[in-house]
């Protein structure tokens, strides 16, 4: 025993002096060098149709025993009626809640036992049902999948429930001035009449208006095999799971959906400066933006690279600016929400109160500076070897690679889009980046929202002069003055 100890001893220290001296050769005054980037092998994609119209996408992964299902449903949130906004996502919150068999907590307690998960969730633009299961367990798992899926049965006690949690939660949402300021954002540059203007969750209003036989006519109108695509990743064949699938799915038959008539994507004319009292607030919160553009535009990749500079990195313009600079937030970010339709474009923060109308400037300032000057080369050559770089590690699972795949579903992206993405990241030029923030960055044209104790902050907001004041309640609605 104490020979053991001493050898182990004897190793530890000699393992220490050898880290050490290591770490003595290494000069960290000197840039680490950049290593090559890692070759992707992407995919083939096998394709097939069920007589039902369902398409299915299988990739065949036979690396590890473990198979990832990724069912696209091209309706979402979009498709609420008018009053009845929080269906699509309710649907779908209760589509495994019970089916003709089994009730929740069966489906929950046979999933936990071959260790398969299913979730089921919704976007403004479709919903998704998703499966993960090992291979062994996959006549089992599809068969629980086909039951969720087919023949829901929406208990009344569930919806009850449901509906509850969903009201406690939109009543919860009224005291976080970040979910309030987001929203009113959303519902200020779009406009109530606009989907992309209303909480996907729904309101206080719509949810308590729902019935069970809305989430029944909702499923019944727009859970359709033949506006869907399964997409499949793992250990499996293209035959056997055909087969599975033909029969477990007979029940699901196609149907013509109804239209959905987007209304026009609005413009924001003029700047405006939307304000909302929230007495005692921690801080407040910032939203500076407008209605951008879809998923599927041919400028998708230089405003990738516009956005990472001004707020998408850590190393952004905003947080380099409004974080490490002046020290008025914990972190100042933009992004761009691609969605079928033209999505918003928003630069948003929480900052101190006392320092509101100064971060307000420094926002101004950097989206400014970014439309009239575009971004340098060692700016677009950090942004390409950092897109370069990651690419490869988002193939890294089966479930990841089903994700990749969805958006080329969902958005109608070329079937050989990511075959192409990295030379589509190489080809972006200065001057590319340079067109699309002048065509996208005009904060003369961009809403202004803050959320916050007004009576610390509307003073300072005002003598900035940066455009109309319009006071507005912590629903985004115009305040009577």
């Amino acid at each position: 025993m104490k020979t053991t100890a001493l050898v182990c001893l004897l190793f530890s220290f000699t393992v220490g002096i050898i880290m050490t001296a290591s770490a003595q050769d290494i000069d960290r005054t000197i840039k680490p060098t950049a290593q090559s980037v890692p070759k992707v092998s992407l995919p083939q994609i096998q394709k097939a149709t069920l007589p039902n119209g369902l398409q299915i996408l299988l990739v065949e992964d036979h690396e590890l025993p473990v198979i990832a299902f990724n069912l696209v449903m091209q309706t979402g949130s979009a498709a609420d009626p008018k009053g009845k906004s929080g269906l699509a996502s309710m649907t779908a919150e209760l589509l495994d809640e019970g089916t003709k068999t089994r009730d929740a907590l069966a489906i929950a307690e046979q999933m936990d036992f071959i260790g398969a998960s299913i979730s089921v969730g919704s976007s403004y633009d479709a919903t998704f049902m998703s499966m993960s299961t090992l291979s062994k367990h996959l006549e089992t798992a599809l068969e629980l999948f086909a039951d969720v899926l087919v023949n829901p049965t929406f208990p009344q006690k569930e919806f009850d429930r449901i509906q509850e949690q969903r009201l406690t939660a939109l009543l919860q949402q009224k005291d976080r001035v970040p979910t309030i300021a987001s929203l009113a954002f959303n519902k200020i540059v779009y406009s109530a009449d606009h989907p992309y203007g209303n909480d996907a969750s729904g309101s206080d209003q719509s949810i308590k208006a729902l019935t069970v036989e809305d989430i029944r006519s909702f499923y019944n109108t727009y859970y359709r095999p033949n506006t869907s695509t399964l997409i499949v990743v793992g250990d499996t064949k293209l035959g056997a799971l055909k087969n599975q699938l033909n029969e477990l799915l007979d029940g699901w038959k196609s149907q013509t959906l109804p239209g959905i008539e987007m209304p026009k994507t609005p413009v924001v004319e003029e700047r405006r400066l939307y304000l909302i009292d929230k007495p005692a607030a921690a801080q407040s919160e910032i939203r500076i933006g407008m209605p951008a553009t879809a998923r599927n535009t041919p400028d998708y990749f230089p405003l990738v690279f516009a956005n990472r500079v001004l707020g998408g990195q850590f190393t952004s313009r905003l947080n380099l600016n409004l974080r490490e600079k002046h020290g008025y937030t914990y972190g100042a970010r933009s992004g761009i929400q691609f969605n079928k339709y033209p999505g918003p474009f928003v630069a948003s923060s929480g900052v101190f109160t006392a320092k509101t109308d100064s971060s307000l400037l420094e926002f101004i300032s950097e989206i400014d500076h970014l439309r009239a000057d575009g971004i340098t080369g060692e700016e677009l050559d950090f942004v390409k070897k950092g897109l370069t770089g990651s690419f490869a590690l988002s193939f890294e699972t089966p479930s990841q690679i089903a994700g990749r795949l969805q958006d080329v579903v969902l958005y109608g992206l070329p079937e050989r889009y990511y075959e192409m993405y990295l030379e589509n990241v190489n080809n972006v030029s200065l001057e590319d980046v340079k067109r699309v923030c002048s065509k996208y960055f005009d904060s003369s044209r961009m809403a202004i929202v803050v959320a916050g104790d007004m009576a610390q902050t509307k003073t300072g907001i005002a003598k900035l002069n940066l455009g109309e004041i319009v006071m507005c309640d912590i629903e985004g609605n115009k305040l009577t003055q």
